[in-house]
């Protein structure tokens, strides 16, 4: 795989995007056959578990892990469930809103995800840390953060209109 394309008379900024867009592609790729051959889990169950161990108590309310998983309603329940089927989370009524719902990671989730941590903290340091020095990882982290605010600022004007 190459990032390097002759794409004749396309601006520097849509060669940019070729490129992030196949990296990621292919690194995502790459992890989620790595994590899944070894784990069982797909890296967006990764992720769904990822974000609910960072948590406090180790959950959070449906609604604001859909946002932060960026998923419709009922994609997440359906990963939700997946994931409950495996024992790894259980969903309960939020103790604090009656009207809301929680996933929770269980003891054999937290245990499932310290396995695939470290599993995905290895794939990392061999696909994405040799590719970069310190100073490079800042300007790619910067960059980033900068896509994300713009994509954020461009979904809200929308909702504006």
């Amino acid at each position: 795989m190459s990032a390097q394309h002759n794409l004749t008379g396309f601006s520097p900024k849509a060669h940019a995007w070729r490129a992030f867009f196949e990296t990621s592609a292919v690194i995502s790729d790459r992890m989620e056959k790595r994590l899944f051959s070894t784990t069982g889990l797909r890296l967006s169950d990764y992720n769904l578990l990822l974000l609910l161990a960072e948590a406090g108590g180790n959950q959070l309310r449906m609604g604001e892990l859909a946002e932060r998983m960026v998923f419709s309603p009922s994609r997440l329940s359906y990963q939700v469930k997946a994931l409950q089927t495996r024992g790894l989370i259980t969903r309960c009524t939020d103790p604090n809103d009656r009207r809301g719902m929680t996933a929770q990671l269980t003891e054999e989730g937290v245990a499932v995800f310290e396995e695939a941590r470290a599993v995905h903290g290895q794939h990392i340091k061999q696909l994405f840390h040799p590719a970069l020095d310190d100073e490079q990882a800042a300007v790619l982290q910067q960059i980033c953060v900068q896509i994300q605010e713009t994509v954020a600022n461009a979904e809200a004007a929308e909702e504006e209109q």
